[in-house]
């Protein structure tokens, strides 16, 4: 936890609660929460941390039961990529009724409503490969797992962020920020997670990852979850305001270039003109 010892800052409790939530591309890597679907690396179904190159976790330690999550975000983004390389992403939302403006000067990466993409045909739908809607959680994470050397590792209070899409994007909104209970905050409780495996009409399995929320069990506000709070409140902060600056520099950059093909057009309008 040192990683998030921020004590410097001065955000209130309701600065927090109102911009909680980031993902942000500078600073210490936060190990992204996994499901596993090789089962030749560890049990199909189990959880895991993935590392970046600088993260306090150097590998992947799976479980299957007792993986227990204390959230501090719940944000809504809107990400394209293309061959595993980003290629944009929106500001974090805390509802879509947010205008989701993006990197490239657009909005929701360009990505239309749902009802809209699935009333067009395959070949319409292939224009807008890459691009999702995430649900951005970010918080701690703590439980007992095994390498796949067999080696028993304990991660307790591991920060970590997890981004779900498509069949995962709903659950946590249904098990979590729909049933919680009046003058609650999510870091006021811990969520134990698990699996549900399911099969579409085509015969093949997908996963559905789970939550459940220990309410009847509160957490105390001690000064390691404020001063985590605090800096993932700066975290989402930050983020907002570089991806707002290239937005407006986009835009910048789409008007001088929209000028300069008035300007050229009128040039070749009077020489056209000269030389009737």
């Amino acid at each position: 936890m040192s990683e998030l010892a921020v004590q410097e800052n001065h955000y209130t409790m309701e600065e927090i609660a109102a911009q909680l939530g980031a993902a942000s591309k500078s600073g210490p890597t936060i190990p992204t929460l996994k499901m596993n679907y090789e089962p030749d690396d560890a049990p199909l179904g189990s959880f895991y941390l993935k590392s970046g190159s600088n993260s306090p976790v150097s590998s992947h330690v799976y479980a299957t039961e007792n993986v227990r999550i204390r959230a501090f975000s719940n944000h809504i983004q809107y990400q394209h990529w293309d061959d595993k390389e980003l290629v944009n992403k929106s500001i974090l939302l805390k509802s879509q009724r947010e205008e989701a403006r993006d990197m490239l000067g657009g909005f929701a990466c360009g990505m239309p409503e749902f009802e809209t993409l699935m009333a067009m045909s395959p070949e319409e739908r292939k224009k807008y490969e890459g691009m999702d809607r995430y649900r951005v959680i970010r918080g701690l994470i703590t439980y007992t797992g095994k390498t796949i050397d067999g080696d028993e590792v304990a991660i307790e209070n591991q920060p970590f962020k997890l981004e779900t899409k498509r069949k995962n994007y709903g659950p946590f909104w249904h098990d979590v920020i729909k049933r919680l209970p009046n003058g609650m905050n999510l870091w006021d409780f811990e969520s134990i997670l698990s699996i549900d495996k399911r099969k579409n009409s085509y015969g093949k399995t997908y996963y559905v990852m789970r939550f459940n929320p220990q309410f009847a069990n509160p957490l105390p506000m001690d000064q390691m979850t404020y001063d985590s709070l605090a800096y993932v409140t700066k975290l989402v902060t930050d983020e907002n305001a570089r991806i707002n600056q290239a937005y407006k520099e986009a835009l910048n950059i789409e008007r001088e270039v929209g000028e300069a093909a008035t300007i050229v057009d009128k040039v070749e309008q009077a020489l056209d003109a000269d030389v009737a």
